[in-house]
């Protein structure tokens, strides 16, 4: 198991809080979301998210895999 993964106490998080929990730009984890990296659901016309912890570890985990085999 990857030692990196977030805690899963909490179930989802806003785009900001996944932004500081990956170390990203908020515009990042927006580019990552419009480009189907990260799914997320869109709760208001505005843009805002909620992204659900499981899937913030998916991502950490698929790009953690690229990483290693560069």
């Amino acid at each position: 198991m990857n030692s990196h993964l977030l805690d899963t106490s909490r179930k989802v998080v806003t785009l900001p809080e996944a932004a500081v929990m990956l170390g990203m730009s908020s515009l990042t984890i927006r580019r990552a979301i419009k480009s189907g990296k990260i799914k997320a659901m869109q709760i208001s016309p505005k843009g805002r998210y909620r992204i659900l912890i499981e899937e913030l570890n998916g991502f950490i985990q698929r790009n953690s895999q690229i990483t290693d085999m560069g």
